[in-house]
């Protein structure tokens, strides 16, 4: 029962804290597995999100109904108590599996996304879109990304697993084209939102998966000069590497989260 992250702002822990006091004032209930297989309980997890150049929050309730009537007055407390809440948002999970993503999703308080801004470009950024969370040291990490990639304009580029489209955006600026994989079709959306919004023409994004995608597009005959994937910890399919060396693209540029 953590009642300070240290590595979280104010604007956050303040946020969890009355995210947790509000639930035990209405009498919300905690959601728990039981052993065979079922559950009980309505709230199963609470994500927080910030934009930290841009001051906005989101509060992101993963629950086990779609309880519309019980969480709203939760989205309003949290309003008045925390005045940088721009979003809550619900996403029911009613399957077995204990994943922090919904199957459908229900806006009880502002807009859908948040806004961050990074690389001097603004990235709306909903619920269920992979974003990475500390933005000073994304832009570290992209910067090490766009110098490994030795742009010179004239390229064709392929980012994998793109998420909401920030290092495609990026790059792009760099680059002949670009082309963006992204399995969360709502990622996908809010890349193509984004790309619109920074007035960027030459980003083309792809939801599915990278195993059927990329092979798809060799069969199309698109080429590319550098490709850069960030795979989940998991790394990549064997299949989205066969597809990736029948490309062939003269450089890769591999960031993981998991080196081994």
């Amino acid at each position: 029962d953590v009642d300070r992250c240290l590595l979280q702002s104010d604007v956050m822990n303040a946020l969890l804290a009355e995210t947790r006091a509000i639930a035990r004032e209405r009498g919300l209930s905690a959601y728990e597995a039981m052993a065979d297989g079922t559950g009980a309980g309505l709230v199963r997890f609470v994500t927080l999100r910030e934009g930290r150049r841009t001051g906005q929050a989101m509060v992101n309730v993963v629950a086990a109904a779609p309880d519309v009537e019980a969480l709203a007055p939760v989205a309003h407390g949290l309003r008045a108590r925390v005045p940088a809440t721009t979003s809550v948002v619900l996403n029911v999970n009613a399957k077995k599996a204990s994943v922090a993503v919904g199957t459908e999703e229900h806006l009880l308080l502002g807009r859908d996304t948040i806004t961050e801004v990074l690389g001097g470009l603004e990235f709306q950024i909903s619920a269920n879109s992979f974003f990475q969370t500390n933005t000073v040291q994304a832009e570290q990490l992209f910067g090490l990304v766009e110098e490994a990639c030795a742009l010179t304009g004239r390229e064709v580029l392929i980012d994998l697993y793109a998420g909401t489209g920030a290092i495609s955006l990026l790059l792009a600026r760099r680059s002949r084209h670009m082309y963006g994989v992204e399995l969360v079709a709502a990622a996908v959306d809010d890349a193509m939102r984004n790309a619109r919004a920074n007035g960027i023409q030459n980003c083309t994004f792809l939801a599915g998966e990278v195993r059927h995608v990329l092979p798809d597009l060799v069969r199309q005959g698109v080429t590319a000069d550098v490709v850069v994937a960030d795979p989940p910890r998991a790394g990549f399919h064997p299949k989205a590497l066969g597809a990736l060396a029948a490309l062939g693209p003269a450089r890769i540029v591999y960031v993981s989260c998991n080196p081994a």
